[in-house]
Formats: structure tokens, sequence, C-alpha cells
């Protein structure tokens, strides 16, 4: 198995890596207790900061699971090779729109659970790997209508204060604004 050397890993190499790291990822989210690899957890921080499009193919797996719309194929032609960038955005736009999409809670709590170890995982690797999956995390803290997205995405943003994911975040909750699928109690 190939590992990261951050001083030598091209992007075609971290691409190769991400599409083993990614299928794990996905069948995670399927099981009841996810545990990715070692390999994997440093790959898709990796892959988060080295592309937005595997960042918000992740993002994608989660929130839009739930709709009729969904298509895995869909969504890996979309990380690998920027295909269906339209569907990519419908469903996105569909996910903050749709209340029915964030009835299902079970599979984002695992994509949390996992973005965390993730977090625990490159720590000691490189600071700067967080951000990213920490502004992923804030991002669905924040479509399940949990204020603790404030948190995450203000750590994600004292990592790297261009994290754009986080700061929207920022935003919307301390504007109050809250997608159709959080519930707001």
């Amino acid at each position: 198995m190939q590992t990261i050397d951050k001083k030598s890993t091209t992007l075609e190499t971290l691409a190769d890596l991400f599409r083993d790291a990614f299928e794990e990822w996905l069948s995670g989210l399927d099981m009841e207790r996810p545990a990715l690899s070692e390999q994997s957890k440093k790959t898709l921080a990796e892959s988060m900061r080295a592309s937005m499009a595997w960042r918000d193919s992740i993002l994608v797996s989660v929130t839009c699971s739930n709709s009729s719309e969904y298509d895995a194929v869909k969504l890996k032609g979309f990380a690998f090779h920027r295909e269906h960038e339209e569907w990519l955005g419908r469903m996105i736009s569909g996910s903050l729109k749709d209340e029915t999409l964030g009835e299902d809670r079970t599979v984002c709590r695992r994509a949390v659970g996992m973005l965390f170890d993730i977090v625990e995982a490159v720590e000691d690797i490189d600071i700067e790997l967080q951000a990213q999956p920490l502004a992923v995390i804030s991002y669905l803290l924040w479509w399940m209508g949990d204020a603790r997205a404030m948190l995450t995405a203000m750590r994600a943003v004292a990592i790297d204060e261009e994290c754009s994911l986080a700061a929207i975040v920022i935003g919307a909750v301390h504007g109050d604004r809250w997608p159709a699928s959080a519930r707001r109690d």
C-alpha cells in the first residue's frame, strides 16, 4: 500500500490513493461502527485539502444519500473526473431545501465520527490537514441543526483562515440561518 509523503506526493498519486479511501469512506457510511484504516484517514485529510471536489464529494455522500436522485456512480464521476457538476449542484441545493433529507441522521453521525477520527489521525502529522475535515464536520452539524457547528467551524478557521466552508458555516450560524433539514428545537 502506498503511503503519503508530503514532499513527493503528486495530485495523480493522491487521486489513486483517494479512490481506495473514498470507497472505504462510502462503505463506512453503511456500517454500524465504521472504522477507517489509518492510511485512509490520512489520505482523506490530504485529499480534502488538495481538492474541493473531493471534499464536496464527501459532503454529498452524507447530506444527499437519502435523496431519490442520489447516485454513487455520478458522485464518483464528479470526484474523479469532474463529471456531473450540474447534478452535484442540484444535489447540494436540494439538500438545503428538503426537510425530509435530514430525517435519517444515522449516516450523518457516522460521518461525523469518521471525520473526527481523521482529525485525530493527522494531528501529529500536519495540523493544517485538520482544517477541511473540521469544516466538513461543522457543515454536517449545521445541516442537522446542531449549534456546535460553530465550535468546529471556528477551530477550522483558526487552523486555516481561508477555509471558506467553515466561514460559510460561521456566517450561517451567526445569522441564525439553518437549512430545511435542520431540526431546531
